[in-house]
C-alpha cells in the first residue's frame, strides 16, 4: 500500500494536491516568490562562511545503487519506487555536478494552469521549486521559492557556485492521480545537503534535509519540489531517514539509497 502521512507540522496525511498547494501559498506568503528574503543561511560577516568558518564544501560521492524495500503493482508505469528513486539520483546527480542541460530535462517547473485547470476557483500554482529554513515551532524564517523554470535554472547554477552538495537516503512514494492524472504521483524523501554559505547547526550535525515533490510518469519529469532544513535538529542520517521505508539488512545511510512505497 502507498503511505499517506509525513512528519511535517503534524500532518497525518500527505494530501499531495490539497497538501502541496496549500504548503506552497502558505511559503509564497512568507517568502515572496522568485527571491530569497535571506541568503541560505544566517545572517554573517562578509568574508566568513558561516557554515563551516571559511573552508569549502568537501565532495562526497552520491549513492547510485538503489535497493526497493517495497513495491505496488497498481502504480503507474514509469513510476515503480525504483524508477522514481533513480530519477531523483539523477536530478541530485546533475545539481550536484552543475549539468544544467540535464537539469532542465528532469526538472519542469511551469506558471501555467494545471490540468485540469482551476477554472472554477482563483488560480493556485501547481508547479513550483521552494527551500526553506524552518525554526523554532515549525515557522517558515526564510529560503527560496519559484515557478519560473529560468529562474530555476539560475538558481540551481548558483548554489552550485556555493559549492551545495545533496546526498539521497530515502524516497517513499505517496499519492497517486495527482492533478487528476493518473500518471502523476508524489513522492517523499530524506536526504543531506552541504554548502558554503549554509549556517552553522542548520539540519543538524548531519545536515539533513526532506520534503516532498511529484513527478509526472509518462514524459519522466519532476514538476514539483520542496525541501526543508530545520534550525533545531539533533538527529542522525538514520535517525531522520527512520519514518520512510524500513532499513535493509545491513545498510548504511549514503551507501546506496532506499525506495519504497
Amino acid at each position: 500500500m502507498l503511505h499517506r502521512g509525513v512528519e511535517y507540522r503534524g500532518s497525518a496525511g500527505l494530501r499531495m494536491k490539497k497538501g502541496i498547494l496549500s504548503m506552497l501559498i502558505l511559503t509564497l506568503m512568507v517568502l515572496g516568490c522568485g527571491r530569497e528574503e535571506e541568503p541560505e543561511g544566517s545572517k554573517k560577516e562578509p568574508g566568513v562562511a558561516s557554515g563551516g568558518g571559511g573552508s569549502s564544501v568537501s565532495p562526497v560521492p552520491e549513492p547510485t545503487e538503489v535497493i526497493v524495500t517495497s513495491d505496488d503493482a497498481s502504480l503507474p508505469d514509469g513510476c515503480h519506487p525504483r524508477q522514481v528513486a533513480e530519477l531523483v539520483v539523477g536530478f541530485v546527480d546533475a545539481f550536484n555536478s552543475g549539468d544544467r542541460d540535464r537539469l532542465s530535462r528532469i526538472f519542469f517547473v511551469s506558471e501555467g494552469p494545471s490540468p485540469p485547470d482551476f477554472s472554477e476557483r482563483d488560480y493556485e500554482p501547481w508547479s513550483w521549486y521552494t527551500v526553506s529554513r524552518i525554526g523554532a515551532g515549525g515557522k517558515i524564517e526564510s529560503g527560496f521559492v519559484t515557478y519560473d523554470q529560468g529562474e530555476l535554472l539560475r538558481y540551481f547554477a548558483k548554489r552550485h557556485g556555493k559549492g551545495e552538495r545533496l546526498r539521497l537516503l530515502k524516497v517513499s512514494l505517496t499519492q497517486t492521480g495527482l492533478l487528476g492524472k493518473a500518471d502523476n504521483v508524489g513522492f517523499v524523501y530524506v536526504l543531506t545537503r552541504e554548502a558554503e554559505d549554509l549556517e552553522a547547526g542548520l539540519g543538524g550535525p548531519a545536515r539533513i534535509a526532506s520534503g516532498e515533490g511529484a513527478v509526472n510518469c509518462k514524459n519522466r519529469r519532476i514538476f514539483a519540489w520542496r525541501m526543508d532544513m530545520r534550525t533545531e535538529d539533533s538527529r542522525t542520517q538514520r535517525e531522520a531517514a527512520a519514518w520512510l521505508c524500513a532499513d535493509p539488512p545491513g545498510w548504511k545511510p549514503g551507501e546506496a539509497v532506499v525506495a519504497c512505497t
